[in-house]
């Protein structure tokens, strides 16, 4: 039983060393262009389905409500809340039709299936001229081919869901951290 324990904390932290080495640029440069997005007074929405939905929740909850330091709130929207829970494919396409500007910005959270629904936001906010940022897990090729060059990716794992899941909450807490450094100064 130690030995499992062990080893699951182990793969955990191996895993969190590959993508802090091998992403730090992209989360870097993500920072950087949603504290931009936040500055200039347009907003970040995020999405997520299936396991990576609560990361997309608690990435709104960090923005509006403050992570690390009591600030201002920022303006940021979950697409699963203006979709009322619909889940059918097209429906975070229309809310970000619907409600998205082209200085705006979309956190994508990858789920390692080429999730239809988040392909099709992705696609949506290109069309809105909007920037996208995607924590893509393996086998999100396709959401991968919907990015335009001025997009960012971040590829959190190329193994088990439950690491890229793991990496992608390690991700959006860094990403917090460097936003709230960016704008009111900090390490």
């Amino acid at each position: 039983m130690d030995q499992a324990i062990f080893q699951h904390f182990q793969n955990h932290i191996q895993t969190t060393m590959a993508v802090g080495e091998n992403c730090a640029q992209s989360i870097s440069m993500a920072a950087d262009k949603l504290a931009s997005t936040l500055i200039n007074g347009n907003t970040i929405f995020s999405c997520g389905q299936g396991h990576s939905l609560p990361l997309s929740q608690l990435l709104v909850t960090y923005l509006t409500c403050g992570y690390q330091i009591e600030r201002p709130r920022f303006p940021a929207i979950e697409l699963e809340g203006l979709t009322a829970g619909n889940q059918q494919p097209g429906s975070y396409a229309s809310s970000l039709s619907l409600h998205g500007h082209s200085d705006d910005a979309l956190i994508v959270f990858g789920i390692g299936n080429n999730n239809q629904a988040l392909q099709q936001a992705i696609a949506a906010a290109s069309e809105k001229g909007m920037l996208v940022i995607l924590l893509s897990a393996s086998n999100d090729d396709l959401l991968v081919k919907e990015l335009s060059d001025n997009d960012i990716e971040i590829p959190t794992a190329e193994s088990e869901q439950w690491t890229s899941i793991s990496a992608s909450f390690l991700i959006l807490q860094c990403l917090c951290t460097l936003i709230d450094n960016i704008i009111f100064g900090g390490d």
